[in-house]
């Protein structure tokens, strides 16, 4: 079982965690957004860790963390539906391409607070774009 740390305020995130759900049929996945409040408690994340998973999918195979690129091949390993990908995954790897074009992907994907609205203002929070 490996557990996926993902951004429950990114609709690309959240459509990507709800599919994979729905193929994870040896529920071998657990999904959890560290948007929620008490998730940093639960699973003691450390600040910086969290700050990091603004920008970063994470997954925690209970040895190990996998950040960007590296928890796409650790998740699609563990889903015979996506076993297809892990070769063009890994090639990214290999060849140096694939944590930049993670975080290409990742810098330009939309943040919608949802549920964190006050007075009818959703203040979105400022994302730094690499350069």
């Amino acid at each position: 079982m490996i557990t996926v740390f993902y951004d429950a305020w990114c609709p690309l995130c959240t459509a990507v965690s709800e599919r994979t759900k729905k193929l994870d049929v040896q529920r071998k996945v657990k999904f959890i957004s560290f948007r929620e409040p008490t998730v940093a408690a639960d699973y003691a994340l450390s600040p910086e860790l969290l700050k990091k998973m603004e920008d970063r999918l994470y997954v925690y195979d209970g040895k190990k963390w996998h950040e960007g690129i590296y928890a796409v091949r650790k998740l699609a390993k563990q889903i015979p539906y996506y076993w297809l990908l892990v070769p063009f995954v890994q090639l990214s790897i290999w060849i140096g391409m694939g944590q930049r074009l993670y975080d290409f992907i990742a810098s330009r994907r939309s943040i919608v607070p949802t549920g964190h609205c006050t007075d009818g203002v959703c203040e979105i929070p400022n994302r730094k774009l690499k350069s």
